[in-house]
């Protein structure tokens, strides 16, 4: 009678995920021809799918702005700690679907009208 109150493990579902990064960098390209990383601490974006519920990210700074990895200020940032606030400089932010496409398709072609046009849409 112990396990009548366990919950089985085929029964639990655990989110799926998948990183993305810039052209270059990944560790492989999906079948859209997308950079795709291994690891959540070097990617720019990500898909989390839990129960065929798919929720997009992007790392998005203090100030509205989507990470440009190619950007003249940006290199090394995306995980710096701003330590007179107290924050991350970039964090994830959830995104609609049109806005992780967007770009998505800056990190596969690194052609910045992507990049202003999915900053447009969030805003």
């Amino acid at each position: 009678m112990d396990n009548l109150f366990q919950i089985s493990k085929k029964d639990e579902i655990l989110p799926s995920f998948t990183y993305y990064t810039i052209l270059g960098k990944q560790d492989y390209i999906d079948t859209d021809g997308f950079p795709i990383i291994n690891n959540k601490e070097h990617s720019l974006a990500y898909t989390k799918n839990i129960n065929n519920e798919i929720q997009y990210f992007l790392k998005v700074g203090l100030y509205g702005k989507i990470y440009n990895p190619m950007g003249l200020y940006s290199e090394g940032k995306s995980n710096k700690f701003m330590a007179k606030i107290g924050k991350n400089e970039y964090n994830f932010t959830r995104v609609n679907r049109k806005v992780f496409d967007m770009y998505l398709n800056f990190l596969k072609s690194k052609n910045i009208a992507w990049l202003n046009n999915a900053e447009r849409e969030l805003s």
